[in-house]
């Protein structure tokens, strides 16, 4: 069964990323304000046959959505770090981890993915769901540079005001709490050994990532129970 919203149409009933008792507690978004968020942000532009998301954390090796194509693309103005606590997906209350947002300064490389009109929904709407849900990424529109042009595309940047935001802080601390935490989505560890996997698969590095998951892996070396 589907619900219409103005031209587009949502399934009545979906099952969100984020689940349990904790999930539902710290989520600031109903599932029908997320479905009007989705319908807002896809009138206001002009989309023909469907719409780019620029991906820097585990949309890349994981996006979860159907899609035709996919380019390394280019973010200016922003970079890429470790600065959101995660409570629900790689971490619980007790143990936050932490995971990737968009802080501004700097440029970040990427991947873009081209979601077509034809798979909006459900996937759309559950990758809204995926990262809105908490309040902690703010939606935005960049122009991503890629080859032969620049193109415009959905990302999601870490919202600075949100009580989960990290300001930047010792890698040590950082890799301290990935060596520790476990959410429903697995570990933080595997989390950020995934991300720099793929930045190598695509022929990128990130010295500061590498560092955090180096000291990381010594810590749960030296503490693996801890």
């Amino acid at each position: 069964m589907t619900e219409s919203h103005g031209d587009f149409l949502f399934p009545a009933e979906l099952q969100g990323w984020a689940k349990g008792e904790h999930a539902n507690a710290i989520r600031k978004y109903s599932m029908d304000q997320l479905k009007q968020d989705v319908r807002e942000m896809l009138k206001s532009r002009e989309i023909d046959s469907g719409i780019w998301v620029f991906g820097y954390g585990s949309l890349m090796w994981n996006p979860d959505v159907r899609h035709s194509e996919t380019e390394p693309g280019l973010l200016q103005g922003y970079h890429r770090r470790l600065c959101l606590r995660s409570t629900v997906y790689r971490g619980t209350p007790e143990q936050p981890g932490v995971v990737m947002g968009l802080a501004p300064g700097g440029n970040c490389p990427g991947r873009l993915f081209f979601i077509p009109k034809k798979h909006f929904f459900p996937d759309l709407l559950l990758l809204w769901d995926r990262e809105m849900f908490a309040g902690t990424y703010l939606p935005k529109w960049v122009s991503v540079e890629r080859n032969p042009h620049p193109i415009e595309a959905l990302t999601f940047v870490a919202n600075q005001n949100h009580e989960h935001y990290l300001p930047p802080v010792n890698l040590e601390e950082i890799a301290l709490l990935v060596s520790k935490a476990k959410g429903q989505r697995g570990s933080n560890m595997d989390y950020l050994k995934n991300t720099v996997s793929i930045l190598h698969q695509l022929d990128l590095r990130d010295a500061v990532l590498e560092r955090i998951l180096t000291l990381a892996m010594m810590r749960y070396s030296r503490h693996p129970t801890q």
